[in-house]
């Protein structure tokens, strides 16, 4: 999916990331979400080689990279772990500082790398997603009926893995059609590359865990941070789906200031015309806000 782009393992304290990278200048983190792998970035990826170091991550779990056993806890699969494995990977590649785009759960262990290692992020980029502790503190009604996965793959193994791993093909296929804009069709290679991933037992087994994290560590980490007052220092730019979206519907009216509460820099952003997969369906509306972005001087 990613032509042209440069394949590596690189070790962790915790597993073994696998890793594309492509162009030069500033270096570019680009972090997936779920269902997909780093293939999602395939509308993207190439347009900020063009400019930038592009890095191209699966994240732990997922995809080509390493698959840790789970723990009592769920911090095996946490997004500071997740977090932890990008800072080390882009050191291992000689990148001390780096902006950070996410989409999905990516977006959330891109927030957790910019609350952990502040240091190490210049600019974020969060594409259809509010920190985790707000979108369980805003769940009604509809948030439950639409989002249900998110209570459903939390719950203890091996229930969900059991039964997703019945049809992995129709659960996730369902979900993606679900969230994406009803008029969208995913690329059909890039739809077959997700898939293929997503039937590995291990991967179904991880992705379940980074959820029940997102159900109990994460919140905690989450709920520590604003109990403490840590906040967000680089600056932020965040778009959300107004069709299907999460970032937005059955959230605050602008879910720009749910973000406002977390930074203490400067925060912009806004809807696009798509669902939920932004890098996908409205790929020119993200590279017309995010390359602006990250060209602005610090």
């Amino acid at each position: 999916m990613l032509d042209g782009f440069k394949t590596e393992r690189v070790a962790t304290g915790g597993t073994e990331i696998f890793v594309r990278s492509a162009g030069k200048g500033d270096p570019v983190l680009l972090i997936h979400g779920f269902p997909q792998t780093g293939d999602c970035w395939h509308k993207i990826a190439p347009a900020l080689a063009e400019k930038f170091t592009v890095i191209v991550p699966d994240l732990r779990g997922y995809g080509a990279s390493g698959k840790p056993a789970p723990s009592s806890d769920h911090s095996a699969h946490s997004k500071r772990e997740m977090a932890r494995d990008l800072v080390e990977v882009m050191a291992a590649l000689g990148y001390e500082r780096f902006a950070v785009v996410g989409h999905d759960r990516g977006a959330r262990v891109g927030f957790r790398l910019c609350m952990d290692h502040p240091d190490r992020a210049t600019r974020f980029c969060s594409l259809d997603v509010i920190p985790t502790l707000n979108m369980w503190e805003k769940l009604d009604l509809a948030g439950a009926v639409g989002g249900f996965h998110w209570s459903y793959l939390a719950q203890p193994a091996p229930v969900p893995e059991t039964m997703i791993g019945n049809d992995p093909d129709f659960f996730y296929s369902y979900l993606m059609r679900k969230w994406a804009a009803p008029d969208f069709t995913f690329q059909k290679d890039a739809m077959a590359s997700y898939l293929k991933a997503m039937r590995d037992p291990a991967v179904i087994e991880g992705t379940c865990e980074d959820y029940r994290a997102g159900a109990t560590i994460d919140v905690a980490h989450d709920r520590a941070d604003r109990q403490e007052g840590r906040t967000l220092s680089c600056p932020l730019l965040f778009m959300f789906g107004a069709v299907r979206g999460f970032g937005g519907p059955g959230g605050p009216a602008d879910p720009l200031d749910t973000w406002r509460e977390w930074s203490s820099s400067t925060v912009e952003g806004g809807p696009a015309p798509c669902g939920h997969f932004l890098p996908e369906e409205a790929p020119e509306i993200v590279l017309d806000q995010l390359l602006p972005f990250l060209l602005k001087a610090d």
